[in-house]
């Protein structure tokens, strides 16, 4: 509380707002982190554009393997699956918001961050289990470390 009273002398009579901005950030990131790893890359960095290239063009072959009724089904299974990852993140702010307001000092909220960190890091390998299984399901390629786990295992 007192590195938050000298950065910002005003933040101390109503912290709640701020640090709800500050966990919303976080989660944030910790989203764009799982799509960045879901895609084969690391976190801040871009895979090499011939990788990139060479797996895009792995994915094209693999779609275009598939029959229409295929196709079809494959994106009706991906919409789904980004429906229900779009809902989940929608009720995890609202779970932040009800944490978050009623807390009366840094403690609360500290508490509810780290209850919602976890929860959105849950969430990120529980929708990269689901999109691996997918993409095993239609014989699409897996990268980063679905394709790793799935070479160890053959």
């Amino acid at each position: 509380m007192n590195l938050l009273k000298k950065l910002l002398p005003r933040a101390g009579q109503r912290p709640a707002p701020l640090l709800l901005a500050g966990t919303l950030l976080i989660l944030g990131f910790s989203q764009a982190g799982a799509a960045a790893f879901a895609e084969g890359t690391g976190y801040g960095r871009r895979p090499n554009p011939e990788r990139r290239e060479a797996m895009q063009r792995q994915q094209a072959e693999a779609i275009a393997k598939l029959s229409r009724q295929q196709r079809q089904a494959y994106f009706a299974a991906r919409r789904q699956l980004e429906q229900r990852v779009s809902a989940e993140r929608l009720d995890q702010l609202s779970k932040a918001e009800r944490c978050m307001v009623p807390a009366r000092d840094v403690d609360a909220l500290q508490s509810c961050q780290r209850n919602l960190q976890d929860q959105a890091m849950e969430q990120g390998r529980r929708w990269m289990t689901e999109r691996a299984e997918l993409q095993r399901r239609f014989g699409m390629p897996l990268w980063g470390k679905d394709q790793r786990q799935q070479k160890q295992g053959a």
